[in-house]
């Protein structure tokens, strides 16, 4: 490999002229003398060694993500964005995945670190508040993504949840519903489960429903606790007419709940989901859902990421929420009990 001295000699100039033309700093450098050494690096194929210039630097321009489950479509849409701003930015990136675990987020983070990534884009378990009040202190660059922390002011880029939640089931509401059903997976220390709940519940209470907690399902992240729930859930004596599911994996797994039931969506009870991808309305029935800006939130982290480590200074943490949007289809109908 050609060295940078290789592209001194072969330009007839000094390595710091070829250095400056390689930092992009052309001042009171003749355009001849540039075109020189800008031929010679093409004449001798010369690459930049990466590791030096890191060390140098103090930079591997690089960042990390850590998202809680590799397994849901919804962080595909999501590294789309990141991976996006970060081409577009000269950013490399490295993904990794908690498995909802405090203790395998705490590794991913101490890896990262390790690896000398410029900052971290976090899906936080939410139970690693010390590391994280560490990181601040060290003025170590991270940002939330999807989930927001009241303990911990950093810059964090969410969805409104509530409104996403209470918009789906008023419109169920709308429709003459009463006995509105959801599920959720464990809320603890996660803001958009707490949020979606909460959505729910001002949509009933607004339209004067009585929450009913034997509506409310609580699944495990096990396979297939979600058709579990939606079998208990439509064999009460007075079932639910509809279901707001609020997670991509159990909107599939209610679907296959009703239909191992002998019911139907929607001639017997409405769904309505959480997430939207072009699959969506190919499912039978095509599925109303609330459709998260993933993309969005995936590119406006990764700026707000890079626009922090730039400024390397404490800086008031920004808040940024994006609105869902509602995709109605065919999986709601006005009940039929």
């Amino acid at each position: 490999m050609a060295t940078i001295n290789d592209v001194a000699k072969r330009a007839g100039v000094s390595k710091s002229s070829v250095s400056r033309v390689l930092n992009g700093n052309f001042e009171y450098m003749s355009e001849e003398m540039k075109n020189k050494i800008l031929k010679a690096v093409e004449e001798l194929n010369y690459r930049p060694n990466s590791v030096a210039q890191s060390l140098k630097k103090k930079s591997t321009q690089t960042i990390g993500i850590i998202i809680s489950d590799i397994s849901n479509p919804f962080w595909s849409e999501v590294l789309k964005g990141v991976q996006y701003e970060c081409t577009r930015s000269g950013y490399g990136l490295m993904v990794s995945s908690s498995g909802e675990d405090a203790k395998v987020e705490l590794e991913n983070i101490i890896t990262l670190k390790n690896k000398q990534v410029d900052g971290l884009i976090i899906n936080t378990t939410g139970r690693n508040m010390d590391l994280f009040n560490q990181l601040e202190d060290e003025m170590y660059s991270f940002v939330f993504l999807d989930r927001f922390n009241d303990d911990l002011k950093t810059d964090t880029v969410i969805v409104n949840n509530i409104l996403g939640a209470k918009q789906s089931v008023q419109y169920l509401i709308d429709q003459g519903h009463k006995r509105i059903a959801t599920l959720l997976y464990p809320v603890e220390n996660k803001s958009p489960r707490i949020d979606r709940l909460e959505g729910y519940k001002q949509a009933l209470s607004e339209n004067n429903i009585p929450i009913d907690e034997d509506l409310i399902k609580i699944c495990s992240q096990k396979s297939e606790s979600g058709i579990k729930a939606t079998k208990a859930l439509l064999s009460l004596p007075n079932r639910p007419t509809a279901i707001f599911s609020t997670n991509t994996l159990l909107n599939l797994e209610v679907l296959r709940g009703v239909r191992e039931v002998g019911l139907n969506v929607p001639k017997d009870v409405s769904l309505f989901g959480y997430d939207d991808y072009p699959w969506v309305p190919l499912l039978d029935p095509p599925l109303s859902t609330v459709a998260q800006p993933a993309y969005q939130m995936g590119a406006k982290a990764t700026a707000l990421l890079i626009n922090r480590m730039k400024r390397k200074r404490k800086t008031k943490p920004r808040i940024v929420q994006l609105d869902p949007e509602l995709k109605i289809r065919s999986s709601c109908l006005p009940p039929s009990i």
